[in-house]
């Protein structure tokens, strides 16, 4: 019996879109972004692949290159806004596990991530879907637990060193 500890779908998705909006918004590359996340979620969850973000979120980039977004960050915004306002992540009750307690099997995928993002993308266009306030920011959120957290952390070469050895 395997004790291994996934990370949540939401979660997963999040983390990729955090990376690419960090990429073309503050020009942080993703395999920085990717250390930076995997080395803050490494002590709840087992299975974070560095290369699994990092070519997700190039799959990200690369739909919204083909599709020519104009506003590809305020895209992830909403992106984001619609899962964090799905899950609420900092609400939790008698009837509402933790959003963050670890999965026992792999529920998220690179090309499931890709796919959401793109239905979600089309979808969005078509004016379907909830669309995050105007001037929403994920890393202005303070009250939504570890995400907060992640993105707020300030990742240093020194970080980067120590996820290496």
């Amino acid at each position: 019996m395997s004790n291994e500890k996934f990370c949540p779908n939401w979660l997963f998705k999040i983390i990729i879109s955090q990376t690419v909006y960090d990429y073309i918004v503050r020009d942080i590359a993703l395999f920085i972004s990717a250390k930076k996340f995997i080395s803050f979620f490494s002590e709840y969850y087992d299975e974070l692949d560095s290369d699994e973000i990092q070519t997700t979120a190039a799959a990200f980039i690369q739909f919204l290159g083909e599709v020519k977004a104009k506003d590809p960050f305020m895209l992830l915004n909403h992106f984001k806004y619609s899962i964090i306002t799905d899950v609420k992540p900092n609400t939790k009750g008698i009837f509402k596990k933790d959003a963050y307690d670890s999965e026992s099997k792999k529920k998220y995928s690179p090309h499931e991530a890709v796919k959401d993002f793109k239905v979600f993308s089309y979808s969005c266009r078509s004016g379907l879907t909830r669309k995050a306030p105007l001037g929403w920011e994920l890393q202005n959120e303070n009250e939504l637990g570890l995400i907060s957290d992640a993105i707020n952390k300030e990742f240093s070469i020194d970080d980067m060193i120590d996820s290496v050895s």
